[in-house]
């Protein structure tokens, strides 16, 4: 990237506290956090509960940095650094985004959702990239931060954005959005992640529209059709795709084997098979999506086929992997309730000669919610195709009291852990030949920790 002090003063609102040739300057990175390397890179100072960014200022010279910015707090000039004064270094940091991302003319993608942003993301990017230059979203950097970043990551050459927005309180979205300024707008689904905060479906809801208000006049608004909290706040130049054969584009005979999935899709203009290499019901959807914007972006029909055969799962996605003589699926990236039973579905499905086991962790940012969403996704194991449940941590407790007392039981049977470190010392005598093995659980819970162990262990 290119960006001059002059360019970059202008955008902030701020003031430059050194002398006036600096303007002419020209930035190549801009950061956040103080320990990174860069070539002549902006430092931006960011203040959290925990930390203020403006401590490390004078540590970032060292790694390349030649400019900085300080809130009006701070606004002393710094040794051998062009300093510039905002009054939010925050704010300052989507505005850069902002303007940096209007000088790549482009189609822009927003994805938002409860579940399945970055399943979504990748499979949309993993299409438009069989005929397109494609910049997406890395990992789930889908904050105030994250998506600033991916916005510093465009060059001139890309021909497309992916951009996966998150979010955990009202107003965030609608900052995003400001910053990326859609053509595209896709909302995967509303489900309970961070009710905590929200209140409610319905606040989530709320929060989840949000991302309508930077939707360029033009764009389009892509939703899941089978929620009907969306439907019914559904325009009439939306596109809806789910399961049901009246919305714009739908699935059917989805079948899901191994790490495979098969669905037949029905568009406004045609009906073909696709072919997903990842296990789940739910994928089917994702490809939906992908094939939705693709064909607004006028790509071939086996274009899209092709770029949905060739879709990767991120790390902790879901990932299947043979472990000495079992098999575990590792989705430890994170969790809330919908994506937690989508995992069960696929467990369920699974086809094994032994049995079918998760070993399932905390689902957090769930408030007064907690005992409530535990004790559900317990009753719903219960009279699953699933055989055996370990649970760790605290919360996940109800999950197994819930399996154990559900007079709805198909004869799973459950174990609580109250950590994993106990778990791991145990693990290999619940684990037999032949067995299938799910891990899932929201990130703080770092059940990866138990995929590392069975995994040295073998």
């Amino acid at each position: 990237m290119q960006i001059s002090i002059q360019e970059l003063v202008q955008e902030t609102g701020g003031i430059c506290l050194n002398s006036e040739d600096s303007g002419n300057t020209v930035i190549e990175e801009i950061f956040t956090d103080s320990r990174q390397k860069v070539n002549k890179g902006l430092f931006v100072p960011l203040i959290g509960e925990k930390f203020n960014g403006h401590d490390y200022i004078d540590d970032v010279k060292a790694m390349g940095a030649i400019a900085t910015l300080t809130s009006k707090e701070n606004d002393s000039v710094h040794q051998d650094l062009i300093t510039i004064a905002v009054e939010d270094t925050q704010k300052a940091l989507l505005d850069v985004a902002r303007y940096y991302s209007s000088k790549v003319d482009r189609p822009i993608i927003a994805i938002t959702g409860s579940v399945g942003k970055t399943t979504t993301k990748e499979m949309v990017a993993a299409v438009l990239e069989t005929t397109l230059k494609v910049h997406k979203t890395v990992g789930n950097y889908n904050n105030e931060i994250g998506v600033p970043k991916t916005m510093f990551a465009l060059s001139e050459d890309d021909q497309v954005s992916v951009i996966e927005m998150g979010m955990n309180h009202f107003g965030e979205l609608s900052r995003l959005t400001s910053v990326v300024k859609p053509d595209f707008a896709v909302i995967t689904n509303i489900g309970t992640a961070h009710i905590e905060h929200l209140e409610s479906r319905e606040g989530i809801l709320k929060a989840k529209l949000e991302i309508l208000e930077g939707l360029k006049p033009e764009g389009t608004v892509i939703i899941n059709g089978d929620e009907p909290l969306l439907m019914g706040k559904k325009q009439d130049n939306w596109i809806t795709f789910g399961f049901d054969p009246r919305l714009d584009y739908c699935v059917s005979n989805v079948v899901t084997y191994g790490a495979f999935t098969e669905a037949v899709v029905y568009t406004p203009n045609s009906v073909f098979k696709i072919k997903i290499p990842s296990p789940g019901v739910h994928m089917a959807l994702n490809a939906l999506i992908a094939i939705i914007i693709a064909e607004k972006l006028e790509i071939p029909r086996d274009k899209i086929i092709k770029g949905i055969a060739n879709y990767k799962s991120e790390k902790m996605r879901m990932n299947i992997t043979n472990v000495g003589n079992f098999t575990v699926i590792d989705d430890t990236y994170n969790a809330n309730y919908d994506s937690m039973v989508a995992a069960m579905k696929v467990l369920g499905n699974y086809l094994t000669k032994n049995r079918k086991i998760a070993i399932l962790g905390d689902i957090f940012e769930l408030g007064k919610y907690s005992e409530s969403i535990h004790r559900n996704l317990g009753e719903y194991i219960a009279s699953s195709r699933i055989n055996c449940v370990f649970t760790i941590g605290d919360a996940a407790a109800y999950i197994t009291d819930a399996i154990i007392n559900s007079p709805n039981n198909k004869n799973v049977t459950s174990k609580h852990f109250k950590n994993k470190e106990l778990f791991i010392k145990e693990w290999s005598q619940y684990i037999n030949a032949g067995d299938i093995v799910l891990v899932k659980a929201s990130r703080g819970m770092h059940l990866e920790e138990v995929v590392k162990a069975m995994r040295k262990d073998k």
